[in-house]
């Protein structure tokens, strides 16, 4: 008896203090690297890690830091684990690989300067810190569904587990031939960008393959509205530098679109279905 209540206090689905501190922590330097990045993009190089050229790809890693900036902050306002567990693994992903980009291409950055500085702390902490906060919060999700929840369809599991399969082989062709990715990319990259970019796709394919393992709803919701946020954000940044490209009607950009709507379908839709079942309860 000891034993069993001694378990379920384990498995009450709460998120550790320390999970919530170093959210808080993190959530200002993301908001200060989507201001530099989206807004001052021709001064990166003095203000950020290193220079940043053309201002699309400072768009999208700043649009991407603001959806970061807003997954954090659910992790610090919820009030179950399981919510926000499937973004750790994908953070994970991410700080790995924009410390191996680092490494490979530490010539290239503005060393002596704060942004840099910054750079390096975050992503020679993160990359232990933040798989080391999610092993210990684990082991308090019961996975069970929580009260008024709703299974995810498995064609949508499905759909989400080979996006995620498709982001993740992006990513380690990103990172191992960046001039592979060079030469198909719609906007100028350089071997940094490629592999930076390659980060950016693990955080997604990564995210993607988590949350597919998970039905719960509510194990989905946060980490698709932080993707949601981050990508319409990019298209209208897009458009806004759309000099950067040669036509707007590039490959990128349409699948990117088509990603968006269908998301935001997706999401309307178990979003009213939820809803329905609260009703009903």
């Amino acid at each position: 008896m000891n034993r069993r209540r001694s378990a379920n206090r384990v498995q009450d689905d709460r998120i550790l203090p320390a999970t919530r501190w170093v959210a808080a922590l993190v959530i200002p330097i993301l908001l200060l690297a989507f201001l530099i990045l989206v807004f001052l993009p021709n001064e990166t190089g003095s203000r950020f890690a290193w220079p940043i050229k053309p201002p699309v790809t400072a768009a999208l890693m700043g649009t991407g830091y603001l959806g970061g900036a807003y997954f954090f902050a659910r992790v610090v306002t919820a009030k179950k684990w399981h919510r926000v567990a499937s973004g750790f693994l994908a953070v994970t992903a991410f700080t790995w690989s924009m410390l191996l980009a680092t490494v490979l291409h530490w010539d290239r950055f503005s060393h002596g300067r704060l942004g840099f500085q910054l750079w390096v702390f975050l992503y020679i902490v993160t990359p232990l810190l933040v798989p080391w906060l999610w092993f210990r919060n684990r082991a308090t999700d019961p996975r069970t569904p929580e009260p008024g929840d709703l299974l995810v369809p498995p064609s949508i599991r499905w759909l989400a587990a080979g996006i995620g399969a498709l982001f993740t082989a992006m990513a380690v062709v990103s990172m191992a031939l960046p001039s592979l990715t060079i030469s198909i990319w719609p906007w100028q990259l350089s071997p940094l960008t490629a592999r930076v970019l390659g980060g950016w796709m693990a955080l997604m394919g990564v995210g993607c393959l988590v949350i597919a393992r998970d039905p719960r709803w509510s194990a989905w919701k946060y980490l698709v509205e932080s993707i949601i946020l981050w990508q319409t954000l990019f298209l209208v940044a897009a458009v806004a530098n759309r000099g950067d490209f040669s036509t707007l009607l590039n490959w990128y950009l349409l699948l990117t679109t088509v990603g968006v709507f269908g998301t935001l379908v997706i999401y309307a839709g178990l979003e009213m279905r939820r809803q329905a079942v609260l009703r009903g309860a």
